[in-house]
């Protein structure tokens, strides 16, 4: 009996880890970055960056707010790692509340981000889109 329900957790294992990569679990995968430092904002394109590596099908969106929007103007030193995580088709998203609390336009920023009035509101809407949610 033993042997058998080994066989099958072994069975059910590898089965799992063949069809880990046959696609995404939902459309798309938002990626919140709002924390207090660069290696915050850091990890949350990394991370974005290697979940599209398994899951090409979906689309995903780094959503920046709080302090954190200042990274993403154009003279950051984290412009090559945006620009890197844009060529692989991830969108960088700026919260419009948070340039202005940062006293940031919407001109400072790195080429290619898109801003939402909202940050925090365009996560949640995501999700009600099924969209799946991480913050690293």
């Amino acid at each position: 009996m033993k042997k058998i329900i080994f066989i099958l957790l072994l069975f059910f294992g590898l089965s799992n880890a063949l069809f880990a990569h046959d696609g995404p679990v939902s459309e798309g995968v938002v990626v919140q970055a709002n924390g207090n430092d660069a290696a915050d904002f850091k990890r949350a394109l990394i991370l974005a960056s290697n979940m599209h590596e398994v899951l090409t099908k979906a689309q995903f969106e780094i959503v920046v707010y709080g302090p954190s929007v200042k990274l993403l103007t154009a003279f950051s030193d984290e412009v090559p790692l945006i620009q890197k995580v844009q060529s692989e088709g991830i969108k960088v998203i700026a919260c419009g509340r948070s340039l202005k609390s940062e006293h940031l336009k919407d001109s400072d920023l790195a080429p290619k981000i898109t801003v939402v009035p909202f940050g925090a509101v365009h996560i949640v809407n995501r999700q009600k889109q099924g969209w799946q949610y991480i913050k690293p």
